[in-house]
């Protein structure tokens, strides 16, 4: 508990995490909504317009959020080791994994609370804006999906950031993998499958392969929005996960026998 409360201190007392981060997000979503307000103005729109605005306004801060989680879980271990501050937290009585599962449990706690926040936000300019709220239902229901995208993708992506930080000590190598898996894995699988393996796109093997699996799932909450989730979805889900806890066990095994000493 007490290296989760350490690692919450850092992004609470981070000025890029208070101010910036939400400040940049607040500029997009009030350019946004005051577009959508000529847009409304201009043609007669229903309850059901309202709900698709405030869809497509949290599904900016999705984006958004995803990315800065990114960033986050990308530096979140290896800045510290390329700096040397590692070592002044080994020194103390922790093993090395509770370290690694206080940082995931970090980013993990804190890109939900992200996520609301930009929520409230959103329902404060949707008002303002276009002085109509959108169905309160709808706004539950796109909110919790929209939170469970967010834990999905922040454990997969964070537990895939700390076993490439548990190898190397490049921050820039680290974000740049994570960037490039996040966008380009299931592209990267298509091809490769059409090169060599010739799977069948509906077949579970192609589908739960782990280039594939986050968008596979990121697909099945999307169509979670209009219709009740399916079998697939938590089948594909229990697959997020398992992958997740392989990142995170491969990153255990090399940190504990990586010597930090060597680090800059």
């Amino acid at each position: 508990m007490k290296l989760l409360i350490n690692e919450w201190r850092k992004y609470l007392f981070n000025v890029r995490s208070v101010i910036i981060i939400p400040l940049i997000l607040l500029i997009i979503l009030i350019i946004y909504f005051s577009t959508m307000h000529f847009v409304i103005a201009a043609t007669k729109s229903s309850a059901e317009d309202y709900s698709k605005v405030f869809l497509f306004g949290i599904t900016i801060c999705y984006n958004f959020i995803n990315f800065i989680a990114i960033i986050y879980a990308s530096n979140i271990l290896s800045s510290e080791i390329s700096r040397g501050t590692i070592k002044f937290i080994l020194t103390r009585p922790y093993q090395r994994y509770k370290i690694l599962l206080a940082k995931i449990g970090a980013i993990t706690l804190l890109m939900p609370i992200f996520m609301i926040i930009a929520v409230i936000i959103s329902l404060l300019l949707h008002l303002l804006t276009i002085h109509h709220m959108p169905e309160f239902g709808a706004t539950i229901k796109y909110t919790g999906i929209f939170i469970l995208y967010i834990l999905a993708v922040t454990v997969f992506i964070t537990a895939f950031a700390l076993m490439l930080s548990s190898m190397t000590s490049s921050p820039a190598f680290v974000t740049g993998c994570s960037i490039v898996y996040y966008f380009c894995a299931s592209k990267l699988w298509a091809t490769i499958n059409i090169l060599y393996f010739h799977l069948p796109t509906d077949g579970w093997l192609y589908k739960l392969c782990p280039l594939n699996v986050n968008s596979y799932l990121i697909d099945l909450m999307k169509d979670a929005i209009e219709n009740s989730a399916q079998n697939e979805f938590y089948i594909a889900l229990l697959a997020n996960i398992t992958y997740a806890c392989i990142f995170v066990l491969i990153a255990v095994l090399i940190f504990r026998r990586r010597d930090i000493s060597l680090a800059n």
